[in-house]
């Protein structure tokens, strides 16, 4: 049974798209079979994937075009683009406006996945709540900077909102700490902050800010696939490998 995850944080620059490709791809190279769904107008998560993406979540939502573009082995695609943003907009006031996307992944051809990795956009409207409306599970990524925790309160009362009235099933699966530098104090004082905050459903790994994951970015690759020079993994790639096991551990799937 599949499960769907959404990466949400109405901040931008919390390296939500960075934490939704990386888990992602580790998750296609433990065998699982990935579906990424680019909700986001800006579809940074395809510009890291592909040159130029397939099929999208657009076409998928109006015209009912829904054929996932595989862009690595198990790993597929429901690219984002500019056109969404037209959509939100004309979604708003309609009857089904927050359930089309929870319908469109009833589609059996859906049902194949083992997970489904939705990333919405810095923002909490329409879009997002398709995708938080459609999800099992919400992971909130953040970064241990001064204004890490603003809009969270807002983010967690939508999610509590869209609980009550589209999806009753939707919960925190947890936070999820990025570009943590353990030396500035300032930062180890936020990132204790949100820890005290989230308490259990923080991560026990933080992603450190690092350039190898830019370089895999740039790479149109995963952190988990590249290697150092002497052939160890690098420090990010531990890290990711790290969280993807404890996200498994926290669905019951390790």
């Amino acid at each position: 049974m599949k499960k769907t995850i959404v990466f949400s944080n109405q901040k931008g620059g919390v390296g939500k798209t960075t934490t939704t490709r990386e888990l992602g791809i580790y998750l296609a190279v433990c065998g699982f079979k990935v579906l990424f769904i680019d909700s986001d107008p800006q579809a940074n998560l395809s510009k890291s994937l592909v040159d130029i993406p397939g099929f999208g979540l657009f076409e998928a939502l109006t015209n009912g075009d829904y054929e996932p573009e595989e862009v690595k082995p198990r790993l597929f695609l429901l690219s984002g683009g500019v056109k969404l943003a037209g959509l939100e907009k004309s979604l708003i006031g309609e009857l089904d406006a927050f359930t089309r996307l929870k319908e469109l992944l009833e589609a059996e051809i859906f049902q194949t996945f083992d997970f489904v990795l939705i990333d919405s956009p810095p923002s909490l409207g329409v879009l997002t709540g398709n995708a938080l409306t459609a999800s099992d599970f919400v992971i909130i990524p953040m970064n241990p900077s001064l204004y890490s925790m603003q809009g969270t309160n807002d983010l967690m009362a939508t999610v509590a909102k869209v609980r009550k009235n589209f999806n009753p099933g939707l919960n925190l699966l947890g936070v999820i700490i990025n570009a943590y530098e353990s030396n500035p104090v300032i930062t180890r004082q936020i990132h204790d902050e949100i820890r005290l905050s989230f308490g259990g459903k923080v991560f026990n790994t933080a992603l450190s800010k690092s350039i190898r994951i830019e370089e895999a970015i740039a790479s149109k690759s995963g952190v988990i696939s590249r290697p150092r020079v002497d052939g160890r993994p690098s420090k990010a790639a531990e890290e990711v490998k790290a969280i993807g096991e404890e996200l498994l551990l926290r669905l019951n799937l390790a």
